[in-house]
């Protein structure tokens, strides 16, 4: 009965016997971490990778900025809404432009990934825009660029 059987054949049933049984293994004691790690909750992480390749790190730092960028367009909108009020509520109260000024560069301080985005120049206009509506406060394209670095006088 055993001359029948070839050492390869014997080899490849248990080789196949062993794959199973360690997949079974790790279905019965691994399954909610796997469902994590397919669904994308828990990340994979792969110690001796990590520390030599720098592509997955450029890899992981981009899918890591999906979400981000996502929240950067609804960030945006919400910026959009609160500098028209912020210029309504200025025109209202009649601030002085450096006044004004300054309460656009504490608004803007609150969005930190707008400002990093493709999206400021559109803010940009959209503050040079509605401070025309007021010729008190009224702001140029460089002026409302520069409201993103300089510091609340």
């Amino acid at each position: 009965m055993f001359t029948n059987i070839s050492w390869g054949s014997y080899l490849t049933a248990a080789g196949i016997a062993i794959i199973f049984w360690y997949l079974i293994i790790l279905l019965k004691f691994h399954s909610r971490d796997l469902k994590k790690i397919l669904s994308g909750e828990k990340k994979l992480k792969i110690p001796f990778l990590k520390k030599t390749s720098k592509n997955l790190q450029e890899i992981k730092s981009i899918s890591d900025s999906f979400p981000k960028s996502f929240d950067t367009l609804e960030d945006a909108e919400n910026l959009s809404k609160r500098i028209k009020e912020a210029v309504k509520e200025s025109a209202e109260k009649r601030l002085t432009k450096e006044q004004f000024q300054n309460y656009l560069r504490v608004l803007l301080d609150e969005y930190p990934y707008v400002k990093i985005s493709s999206l400021r120049e559109n803010i940009n206009q959209q503050m040079v825009f509605e401070s025309q509506k007021h010729p008190d406060l009224l702001l140029t394209l460089s002026e409302a660029d520069s409201l993103w670095e300089g510091p609340v006088f």
